[in-house]
């Protein structure tokens, strides 16, 4: 390329990072660099196109990472599972460093649980990664030895427990917390070397509301008192005990949304966000995520009850019918789902978990009460959420395609049922998954299934918030008292 088309291809590099996409189009195409342009095309849900351009950029150069990774999350996309690992090891072996990104590494991983039988183990995966690169080097320099960097990208994707002295004493602490003891050693080491002791005295400030949130943390000892100012006076959003956590607000990257305070001495261990969502032995510390931010959105819920103190739910809707089975290609899933608050990587894990239902309009969906059997994405139409009050239907929301209900089924099976009552608001396709469908997957792959596991973390998270930042408002309209 020359200097101007490098300088253009730069840009454009910076500014789809940043998300400017539209403005990064024009610079893509003057660079002439067929691997941007190629993820364009991906990125504008136009999959032939992109196809086209990044099998042209590899038969040009396959030892660019950049285009091995755009042909991974393309064939993701596509279901073509095996391939998209093939192509996300060579991107990995072809890094400096020999180790996939993370969020190669979140595909690479949810595809071993979605078609485990036509993926070997990742040890043949990644030698097999490797000798296709070393036969592509040989016919360009006869003789050419390929280094082999494969042990460490299986180590990047096998994690191996840990028994440094260092961390025994931790470890062992965190075991006789009985609300703990269902996690193995290896999580227990884990959390012990990965997480950062801090002690609080009375009263002690863990955040305020609108700081960074750069961790979240467990409750170790004590209690956390989390409440929300606003002008009309606080409002209390309950409180976080031994073995849950607090500042969800850092799986999302986004400020603080209340205060939170010891009321009596305390002690947190604090993680980078990234913690969640990395190595084998952290699956487990995500099941013990998901359901503590149930047992947190349950008590948000529940808050709401002080504005309708003598409204009781009475519910008289029909048996849900189940919706018909319906069709959407990859694109449209991709497509529909973008409108929603889920990352681009985490659209492509929904989109290739979920299966797709159709609702007339009007029809059930779930009631209130109704044991929770599955978790819904709104592909297409608009779904609304209500209860049934002694006055009639209270409307609390009309979701639009993208939107993510239903969170309680797969983050805490135990929920004594539907917190409120979903139709089809006008006629819908959703994406569904049920409990026994992710059950079944996590049983078969829990290190696999762990992207989606922190998917529904970062879903309950973002649900949180959401209902903080409702909680605060009725409060206001509520007035002093």
């Amino acid at each position: 390329m020359t200097d101007r088309s490098d300088a253009a291809s730069s840009l454009a590099r910076v500014l789809i990072a940043t998300g400017q996409v539209d403005q990064a189009r024009a610079l893509a195409q003057e660079s002439g660099d067929s691997v941007l342009v190629g993820l364009l095309a991906l990125e504008a849900h136009d999959f032939e196109l992109a196809r086209r351009l990044l099998n042209e950029a590899r038969r040009a150069n396959p030892f660019d990472p950049r285009t091995a990774s755009a042909r991974g999350r393309l064939a993701f996309l596509e279901r073509r599972f095996a391939d998209a690992v093939g192509d996300l090891l060579e991107a990995a072996l072809l890094r400096p460093d020999g180790r996939p990104e993370p969020s190669d590494a979140r595909f690479l991983k949810a595809a071993r649980a979605l078609a485990p039988d036509q993926i070997p183990a990742w040890p043949e995966s990644a030698a097999a990664a490797r000798q296709r690169l070393e036969a592509a080097a040989r016919a360009l320099s006869p003789g050419i030895l390929w280094p082999d960097r494969t042990p460490s990208l299986v180590r990047a994707l096998i994690s191996h427990g840990s028994s440094a002295e260092g961390v025994l004493d931790g470890a062992r602490r965190l075991s006789e917390m009985p609300a703990l003891s269902g996690l193995d050693d290896r999580a227990l080491l884990a959390a012990a070397s990965g997480g950062e002791l801090r002690r609080l005295a009375t009263g002690g400030l863990v955040y305020r509301e609108g700081d960074p949130a750069s961790e979240i943390s467990l409750v170790v000892s004590g209690q956390i008192e989390i409440s929300r100012e606003t002008p009309v006076g606080p409002q209390p959003l309950g409180h976080a005990q031994e073995g849950e956590f607090v500042g969800e607000e850092a799986l999302l990257g986004v400020p603080r949304c209340a205060d939170a305070r010891a009321p009596r001495p305390a002690t947190l261990l604090g993680f980078p966000a990234d913690f969640l969502a990395d190595d084998s032995e952290r699956a487990a510390w995500l099941r013990h995520l998901r359901a503590a931010l149930a047992r947190r959105l349950s008590r948000l819920n529940d808050l709401f009850r002080d504005f309708f103190p003598k409204q009781t739910a009475v519910s008289s809707l029909p048996f849900p019918a189940g919706g018909d089975t319906a069709a959407l290609s990859a694109e449209e899933k991709s497509r529909t789902l973008s409108s929603g608050g889920l990352s681009a990587s985490d659209r492509i894990l929904f989109g290739a978990f979920g299966e797709e239902r159709r609702y007339p309009a009007e029809a059930v969906i779930f009631r209130e009460g109704d044991a929770g059997d599955a978790l819904y994405a709104v592909a297409q139409g608009r779904v609304r959420i209500s209860r049934q009050l002694a006055g009639g239907e209270e409307a609390f929301a009309i979701l639009p395609p993208g939107e993510i209900f239903g969170e309680m089924a797969i983050l805490d099976p135990s929920s004594p049922g539907r917190s409120a009552d979903a139709r089809a608001h006008e006629e819908a396709v959703l994406l569904t998954l049920s409990r026994l469908r992710f059950e079944k997957l996590e049983r078969s792959d829990p290190e696999g299934c762990a992207d989606l596991s922190a998917l529904l973390c970062r879903v309950a998270a973002r649900r949180s918030i959401e209902t903080v930042e409702r909680l605060a408002r009725w409060r206001m309209m509520a007035g002093p008292g």
